[in-house]
């Protein structure tokens, strides 16, 4: 079989920035099509991979001032004749990218009609039933995790066996009469070890080159693009607003520290990568895996950098911890505070996260010159302007490098949704049986939930003053050297331009 893998352009426009014409720092291989590729491969398919969330494509894009969706489905048409595929899998990890998703469907529909089309990602996976009723284009659905999906669906088209796709486990489908059926049972893969390594050798790592002489760069390496890595699936806390467990549920499962600095050596010493994003909701859950993870990759003396975007669990750090990440390249992270305001983080959002906890962590993330980002989430049901000042303050006091505090999006499936749902506090007219095709997605540039006890005006005030102290800190963690007990991360640096740090011994 061969089987042609699409992972989407993502739009700048589509997260309420005006300029398009701005440098891009956030071209990464798609990480899901790479591990989608790689196990078809071991199952003796033939999987052809176009990542179109590439600098190559964003850049003729802006030169040919083409709709990029146009662009788009022109290399699409190119690879379907180029490759005639088998069977399309498409990417559509968030909701936001599902209008495009569905008009690349269209697309390959109206130049041949025979081939079938799966998509995943946790937009599907959220309303599989309504994606499949009314979009007659798009055939299966991947029901959370994807890899053995879609390696049995495959198999079934291969073999012509209608039957053998009723048996996919986490699935959903129309049957030969239009009729839509799925079975839930989760097929979540325990073991991540015996995932085959990603197929980073079927991409062209250059598209993905981009401009990162601002990063913060203590070692003062050659950046030029960047590769998402996944030391674990899932995460087994349960905050109110999160959605990730649609896809991974809630059992953290771990890749042993051999495969993982496998993948990095690889990456490094092959293919020249040399900063890596550690994507996991839950990168330093297990402290011997981490401290682990981090002295195999100081043991085989790479000379990498990496960050941790998607936030860490500040409950989870401890100094010896932060100072062997820094030791092994860590040069930036995400504290994911969340809330200000006490109760509203720890009874509300259900975080169990002492204030005492995050300023004694923060502290040391300055200590061993890491740069830092705080977290935040704004427009809580039960948000007011005591609980926003709590917030406030609390920025004011840790004097973090950036401090993000988003919009909160009441994500279907989560319990913020059912708690926004039953006591009516969507703001503008959204109509939920049609959430599949316009969807809530986290790049809403506006309120969707009107508090209880707060007038809009006042919220809307609270963002102004938070978007204004974003980089109001933004500096050099260390301005005196500083003897560090767990680490011979020892080098201190000033600031010369907002992402520029130079060491100065």
């Amino acid at each position: 079989m061969k089987v042609l893998l699409i992972a989407p352009y993502v739009s700048i426009a589509k997260v309420g920035r005006k300029n398009v014409n701005i440098n891009r720092e956030d071209f990464y291989p798609s990480a899901a099509l790479l591990h989608l590729a790689a196990i078809l491969r071991v199952n003796n398919h033939v999987p052809i991979i176009v990542d179109l969330n590439n600098s190559v494509v964003h850049s003729a894009i802006l030169k040919s001032r083409q709709h990029y969706l146009d662009y788009c489905k022109n290399i699409i048409i190119e690879s379907l004749n180029e490759y005639k595929p088998d069977l399309i899998g498409i990417n559509c990890l968030f909701s936001r990218v599902f209008p495009d998703v569905l008009e690349f469907a269209k697309t390959i529909k109206l130049h041949s009609p025979q081939l079938k089309i799966a998509i995943g990602g946790i937009h599907p996976t959220s309303y599989y039933k309504e994606i499949l009723t009314n979009c007659k284009e798009i055939n299966y659905i991947a029901i959370g995790e994807g890899e053995n999906s879609i390696v049995a669906l495959a198999a079934a088209i291969q073999s012509k066996n209608e039957n053998l796709i009723s048996q996919i486990k986490s699935f959903a489908y129309r049957d030969e009469e239009g009729v839509v059926k799925f079975n839930k049972e989760t097929n979540y893969i325990e073991d991540l070890d015996k995932l085959p390594m990603p197929a980073w050798d079927l991409i062209n790592i250059k598209k993905f080159e981009m401009k990162l002489d601002n990063y913060y760069n203590p070692k003062n390496l050659q950046i030029k693009n960047k590769a998402a890595i996944f030391s674990s699936r899932a995460c087994p806390l349960a905050c109110n607003f999160c959605d990730m467990f649609l896809v991974m549920g809630k059992k953290h499962r771990k890749r042993s520290v051999k495969t993982i600095v496998n993948e990095i050596e690889l990456l490094n010493k092959d293919y020249g990568i040399n900063y890596f994003s550690f994507m996991d909701d839950q990168l330093t859950l297990n402290r011997s895996h981490i401290m682990g993870l981090c002295n195999e990759i100081i043991k085989r003396k790479l000379n990498i950098q990496f960050d941790t975007p998607n936030g860490v669990w500040i409950n989870s750090l401890r100094e010896e911890v932060i100072a062997k990440m820094a030791e092994a390249g860590l040069t930036h992270t995400n504290l994911a505070i969340e809330h200000g305001d006490d109760y509203l983080r720890n009874k509300v959002i259900g975080k169990n996260l002492e204030r005492k906890k995050i300023f004694e962590t923060a502290n040391w993330i300055k200590k061993y010159q890491i740069m830092s980002t705080g977290s935040f989430i704004m427009g809580f049901p039960e948000e007011t302007n005591e609980t926003l000042s709590q917030t406030y303050e609390m920025m004011e006091e840790l004097q973090l490098d950036t401090m993000n505090n988003n919009t909160l999006i009441p994500l279907p499936g989560t319990a913020l949704f059912n708690q926004v749902i039953k006591d009516n506090l969507l703001l503008h007219e959204w109509k939920l049986d049609e959430l599949w095709k316009t969807p809530m997605s986290l790049e809403q540039d506006r309120f969707l939930i009107k508090p209880y006890n707060m007038k809009m005006d006042d919220l809307y005030k609270w963002r102004e003053k938070f978007d204004i102290q974003r980089n109001k800190y933004w500096k050099t963690n260390n301005n005196n050297p500083i003897a560090h007990e767990y680490s011979s991360h020892k080098k201190t640096y000033k600031r010369t331009s907002p992402l520029i740090f130079e060491s100065i011994n």
